[in-house]
């Protein structure tokens, strides 16, 4: 199999393609491209981008056809494969004929009968977290030259940079959302008690700690129910006497101790707040 020159694939292939990986404001097709690239310049036949979710579970991003997709999946059923193993372990792993490699002796034989018996597969990461795996397919392969895993390496970093974009805006956007929503659910409790910003967001932050619930959990229940999460069991104390969840009590009223900062009551349960955070401006 003839590899294209790699100089000319570097200077000119590769910076075309970060150009466009760094243009396209659609992760998905970003990543695609990076598929077509690693296609064009690495000399394989087929391949795939894994991504590992912030639950921890993995998929196929962008693949070059169904057949790369099958064999991702059979990698994601089994657990085991070179694309799981670099994207748990980083580094780069290599198979010259996967009928044969002992390291994956379920995930291989099946691929081998596919048609796929040769891969390469790399990790894609940040200095601050794993991102997934870049996976190149082969027909048949008695080697892998230095030149063809480093060109291979410089295809990943296209794909890491663009998979780093998408996790950073998913991140933005969760935050904004939480915050939007934890807003609203202030909104709600200062009407209805005739709280300040800062007193509402105390309830809150407490009740989520007291009952263990996320704190975006309990403003979306309580948006989209009016009421508290477990309103069976959920209790809020005024002026010393217990009211139901659902608000039943009388407006411009205090509830007890919600003066009481966050951090009197030990580290937070939510995933969008620390015992030092501010509160949101309530959406009035």
């Amino acid at each position: 199999m003839t590899m294209p020159d790699a100089g000319a694939v570097s200077d000119s292939t590769l910076a075309e393609a970060a150009r466009r990986v760094a243009d396209n404001p659609d992760v998905r097709k970003a990543l695609q491209s990076v598929v077509d690239l690693a296609i064009a310049s690495c000399g394989c036949e087929r391949a795939s981008v894994t991504l590992v979710r912030a639950d921890g579970l993995v998929e196929t991003a962008a693949s070059s056809d169904s057949l790369v997709e099958k064999a991702d999946e059979l990698q994601y059923q089994l657990s085991e494969g070179p694309c799981l193993r670099a994207a748990e372990q980083g580094g780069a792993y290599l198979i010259v004929d996967t009928a044969t490699d002992p390291r994956w002796p379920r995930w291989g034989p099946a691929v081998a009968q596919l048609g796929l018996r040769s891969v390469l597969s790399l990790n894609l990461f940040t200095d601050r977290r794993v991102l997934g795996a870049l996976n190149l397919y082969y027909p048949s392969r008695d080697d892998f030259a230095e030149d063809e895993v480093e060109i291979a390496r410089v295809v990943a970093a296209h794909a890491s940079v663009a998979l780093a974009r998408f996790r950073a805006e998913q991140d933005l956007w969760r935050a904004i959302d939480s915050r939007h929503l934890i807003g609203q659910a202030q909104g709600i409790l200062m009407e209805r008690f005739g709280l300040t910003p800062e007193k509402s967001f105390a309830v809150l932050r407490r009740y989520s700690q007291q009952h263990n619930i996320k704190l975006h959990d309990i403003a979306s229940t309580l948006i989209r129910t009016g009421a508290l999460p477990d309103a069976d069991r959920a209790e809020l104390t005024i002026d010393g006497e217990a009211v139901t969840s659902d608000g039943a009590a009388a407006p411009g009223r205090a509830i007890a101790g919600a003066t009481t900062t966050a951090a009197a009551h030990g580290g937070g349960t939510d995933d969008g707040g620390a015992s030092d955070e501010k509160p949101p401006v309530a959406a009035g």
